[in-house]
């Protein structure tokens, strides 16, 4: 007889507090649902920063260029303060800063079954997707010419249909694994 406590059962420990990784946490954004989704308020605060930059110098009618740039420059920063000065809060007060994201991933691996990468509900989907992604981008290089503008943006949407080729098919090899495994324990 097995008489390990479950995953339910309560610490024995009495300074161990079970960690919820979807618990409400200050500095994180959360869903609607109240779980701790995985973009921080610095990153929305940095993304945020950007396009108002952005905005602005559009208004001012700053070169399109030099906008860019400093939009990126402005909102690397202030997501990058803002999140150090989270971070060391959290210092402060006695907590890890990385223990959050750590919690999230073993929350993903566990309902995963070990995998800490997506796993597509539908992974043809996701193949698709990356396929037109993959045609679009060749498309507007081949309609718009090989100008700096043009490759940097085939580029970007071929690095996006690469992830979702390898989601999808990664998906798909390890659906064909666990129909394997389990038609193996049938046999026997």
């Amino acid at each position: 007889m097995d008489t390990r406590p479950g995953p339910d059962a309560p610490s024995q420990d009495g300074q161990h507090q079970p960690h919820d990784p979807y618990a409400r946490r200050p500095g994180y954004v959360t869903g609607v649902d109240g779980r701790t989704d995985t973009w921080t308020t610095a990153a929305v605060a940095g993304i945020v920063t950007s396009v108002v930059v952005l905005f602005v110098a559009g208004l001012l009618q700053a070169p399109t260029p030099l906008a860019y740039a400093v939009a990126v420059v402005v909102g690397a920063v202030v997501w990058f303060v803002v999140r150090a000065r989270r971070r060391a809060a959290d210092r402060r007060d006695g907590r890890s800063p990385d223990a959050v994201a750590r919690a999230r991933s073993r929350a993903v691996a566990d309902a995963n079954g070990g995998r800490r990468f997506f796993v597509a509900p539908n992974p043809v989907v996701v193949i698709v997707i990356g396929g037109v992604f993959l045609s679009i981008g060749v498309a507007q290089l081949v309609a718009r010419g090989s100008s700096g503008g043009a490759v940097a943006v085939a580029v970007l949407l071929t690095v996006c249909a690469v992830y979702f080729l390898v989601q999808g098919i990664g998906t798909l090899v390890v659906r064909r694994r666990e129909r394997a495994r389990g038609a193996d324990t049938t046999v026997r």
